[in-house]
């Protein structure tokens, strides 16, 4: 495809006072912007949920949380920082908030048992039907 005009500089010149000042506010703005893990992350994280999970069902423990310990999680979630509402969820098409940390959707992943948060906010249980504090790999 080609354009048919291409802009080019007519005289050098520069940059006005009024130019400076936007450059600084857009640079400030930039620094405070949140920004997802690289994508290797992302799938690293992704992976390791899901693997925590199939063998969680595999053992026959609980794969998904109860609805009350979901909502406990996505309340913790809501009042995080890292929590970023301007990505879309392409399941849903909502805006359900995204983790800077992880980049997971965590509307979602608060839903399963074996999931954690990133910076320690809730805890991840065993998937087994007691209230144990083991690490992922109860043997009950």
């Amino acid at each position: 495809m080609k354009f048919k005009f291409k802009p080019t500089v007519q005289k050098d010149r520069e940059a006005t006072e009024e130019e400076l000042k936007c450059i600084k506010k857009t640079e400030k703005m930039l620094e405070k912007e949140q920004k997802l893990p690289p994508a290797s992350q992302q799938i690293r994280d992704l992976a390791a949920t899901h693997w925590r999970s199939l063998k969680a069902f595999v053992k026959g423990k609980q794969v998904i949380t109860t609805q009350e310990e979901a909502e406990r999680r996505w309340e913790i979630c809501k009042g995080c920082p890292f929590l970023l509402y301007d990505e879309t969820n392409p399941d849903t098409n909502k805006k359900d908030g995204r983790c800077s940390h992880c980049a997971c959707f965590m509307n979602v992943k608060v839903h399963y048992a074996v999931a954690e948060c990133p910076v320690g906010k809730w805890e991840k249980h065993c998937g087994c039907n007691c209230d144990c504090e083991h690490d992922g790999d109860c043997d009950e």
